[in-house]
């Protein structure tokens, strides 16, 4: 008896777990859930991504021209400037010495071209007799040559004079020049963007970054620009005027609209790196306070053209990729398209994509239902499996399509 109340409780299990399996081979296996979408036309906006840094239009690296202890700063970090504006002063006492003392030769200058001027005139007027009294036979000739000789020097020594003056002049003009350096004064309108010295320190006159040459950056921040390195096979896919996103490295959630102002025409060579090409972006809108100048920035630059149109598309993540067995043979793509429930695996040849879409050419028309999630679904999903739409995502499907009919009828 115990032996037949085994076998009979194993044969009630055995039927529990067959009947189930039964059921589910008779109806075509377990119903996956899954996002479904309806093809329809997009607009592709293929995109190539570059990196670089913001910046402003205009920087102006401010320097000194004369060594000079800083005696006063008149602006701070951050102060709007206006052209002409005082800014910062060194101390002048070295250079007003100078000024003076050349000032004092000058004067001295004139003073003795004045004094030999009443000379010259003086010897010109003794030359006039003489000339009569030689006429008259009254002086001989050595006596006549002698004046006319101390007449000509004294010509050379007036324009020897004023020769000197005109070379303290010279030097009296470079040295009010320089006394005039001493006030840094704005180059433009703008914004203090750097301030590198402090007062007391020693401005010291130099094309090189040394302790001393920088004072301060000005720039216009009017407007604001985005300086990206694109690689030299994207370069020609690259025009003014194509729109552009870009995306701070310190906001990554944040996305500012740009239009490429310049292309350049050479290339930028870093060692060990390849040719790059620096592209301008003037961004059309930005915040203030999340516009830094120097940090780094990605962009996004839109190569469709204008009057590009509307092709047939898919999601990006709904096609698979087949490795192909030839060498040298790219692999088939193929998305899965919902007929009477099920997934039909189906062939297509693509062509232009973007971030979000890419365009179908051949194997999926407009209208059909494709399934396009989760990624976890399309993994292991099979040809002929019985799918349903997910919940949660009817209405966004349906919001879609009723989008789709929406633009269409519009059109």
């Amino acid at each position: 008896m115990n032996a037949w109340a085994k076998w009979l409780a194993g044969l009630v299990v055995l039927a529990l777990i067959a009947v189930p399996v039964a059921l589910r081979v008779s109806r075509g296996g377990e119903v996956k859930q899954a996002q479904i979408e309806r093809v329809r036309k997009e607009l592709i906006s293929p995109t190539i991504l570059a990196s670089g840094s913001l910046t402003y239009q205009t920087e102006i690296r401010m320097v000194s021209e004369v060594m000079g202890r800083v005696q006063e700063i008149r602006v701070k970090e951050g102060d709007v400037v206006k052209q002409g504006q005082l800014l910062l002063r060194l101390d002048p006492a070295t250079v007003a010495a100078q000024v003076a003392q050349l000032e004092a030769l000058a004067q001295q200058a004139k003073l003795g071209i004045d004094r030999q001027q009443v000379q010259l005139n003086t010897l010109e007027t003794r030359m006039q007799r003489y000339q009569q009294l030689r006429d008259q036979a009254v002086i001989d000739a050595n006596t006549y040559d002698d004046m006319r000789s101390q007449r000509d020097l004294a010509r050379v020594e007036l324009d020897s004079s004023r020769e000197n003056l005109r070379q303290t002049e010279a030097q009296l003009k470079q040295a009010r020049e320089q006394l005039a350096k001493t006030e840094l004064r704005a180059p433009i309108d703008g914004r203090v963007t750097q301030l590198t010295i402090k007062i007391g320190e020693t401005a010291v006159p130099s094309v090189t970054s040394i302790a001393g040459s920088d004072l301060m950056v000005i720039a216009d921040t009017s407007d604001r620009y985005a300086e990206v390195n694109v690689n030299e096979t994207d370069v020609a896919r690259v025009a003014v005027g194509q729109q552009a996103r870009i995306v701070p490295a310190a906001f990554p959630d944040s996305s500012w609209a740009g239009v490429v102002e310049t292309v350049a025409v050479s290339p930028r060579q870093v060692a060990g790196q390849g040719k790059t090409y620096p592209v301008k972006i003037r961004l059309e809108d930005s915040i203030d306070d999340k516009f830094h100048t120097g940090m780094s920035a990605r962009a996004e630059i839109i190569t469709r053209q204008g009057e590009a149109t509307a092709q047939v598309a898919v999601p990006v993540q709904a096609v698979r990729y087949e490795e192909s067995t030839e060498p040298n043979q790219v692999g088939q793509a193929s998305v899965f398209v919902v007929d009477n429930g099920r997934a039909v695996k189906r062939v297509i040849e693509t062509g232009l994509a973007d971030d979000t879409y890419i365009a179908v050419t051949k194997g999926v028309a407009e209208g059909a239902d494709i399934v396009t999630g989760p990624a976890r679904v399309l993994r292991f999903l099979q040809d002929g499996d019985r799918v349903e739409q997910a919940p949660g995502a009817i209405d966004d499907a349906a919001a879609a399509t009723n989008t789709a009919d929406t633009a269409t009828a519009t059109q």
